[in-house]
């Protein structure tokens, strides 16, 4: 599953993003330029890489994105519930998990990343994230609507990568030898860039004054960690997916709040403040609680 060796060096590289938003990270110029090469270069060609050279995945593993998407909407109506006056801050905010800058690649380097079951059922959760959980967010957030939201998800690089991965599989075509090696350098950055520049961005900004526990965070923060994962646990039970797509699943559901639900809540004019508070109290959560899940999957 999801071992401390791996998860502690992951939180490690947050920390130390953290540290460096405190000093030589704390130009916000410095920190878009991390993001961008992490949004636009590595992570693309990591989740390129990573589509490419994965074993083929038993069908049923691809039922993970309905279970994770299940749990995803019981999870916000009950988090909802709890949070009247901030109801769609908080309910998103349950359901928006870092599956992209945390899940996928730990369950990469864990593992998991041996079986074709687990990476199969995480790169399509990854998928439904993207299309429905983002562009929930950019509904209920921010201003556009569904057509905006629409619009980003389609620019989304993270898109166009997981197409090219599955066209260049789907169509047997072989990646010449010198674009193999750049995209598995610019791959080998994806992990340490995405997790600096999400602890940076948790050091700055609103970030830096999300330290108090405000009522929509309260509601929210158990719902993230607690509630969504064991929704997904009950779903992929439910569905009967195999051990590793399961794991899979339910581990993608257990990671923190994404720093995109922040970005858009302070874009669509929503409480900015709560929304990190939101990021950097699951992300301080998720320690434990992504070992706890991890435990209770490899005895399951």
């Amino acid at each position: 599953m999801l071992p401390l060796a791996i998860l502690l060096p992951f939180f490690a590289l947050i920390a130390l993003g953290w540290l460096l938003g405190r000093g030589a990270l704390a130009d916000a110029r410095a920190q878009t330029g991390l993001r961008l090469f992490v949004l636009y270069a590595a992570l693309p060609a990591f989740l390129f890489r990573f589509v490419v050279e994965a074993a083929a995945p038993p069908a049923s593993a691809l039922l993970a994105p309905l279970a994770y998407l299940a749990a995803t909407l019981v999870s916000g109506l009950i988090v909802a519930g709890l949070a009247p006056r901030a109801r769609r801050l908080a309910a998103m905010g349950s359901v928006s998990a870092n599956v992209g800058y945390m899940g996928l690649p730990a369950i990469a380097v864990s593992p998991l990343g041996a079986d074709p079951a687990a990476v199969g059922a995480a790169i399509a959760v990854l998928v439904a994230d993207v299309f429905v959980v983002m562009n929930a967010n950019m509904v209920l957030l921010a201003s556009g609507g569904l057509r905006a939201g629409l619009r980003a998800v389609m620019r989304a690089p993270l898109v166009w990568a997981t197409a090219a991965g599955l066209a260049v599989r789907l169509a047997a075509l072989p990646v010449p030898e010198p674009l193999s090696r750049l995209v598995a350098l610019l791959a080998g950055g994806a992990i340490p860039g995405a997790l600096i520049s999400l602890g940076a961005a948790l050091a700055s900004g609103a970030g830096a004054l999300a330290l108090s526990p405000l009522r929509p965070v309260i509601a929210a923060l158990p719902g993230k960690l607690l509630l969504h994962p064991a929704l997904a646990w009950a779903a992929v039970s439910a569905l009967g997916l195999p051990p590793g797509a399961a794991s899979a699943a339910v581990l993608m559901a257990a990671t923190p709040t994404a720093l995109n639900h922040f970005l858009i809540a302070a874009a669509g004019g929503a409480d900015a403040r709560a929304a990190a508070a939101l990021c950097l109290w699951t992300t301080i959560g998720a320690l434990p609680t992504l070992a706890g899940w991890s435990a209770i999957l490899a005895q399951a």
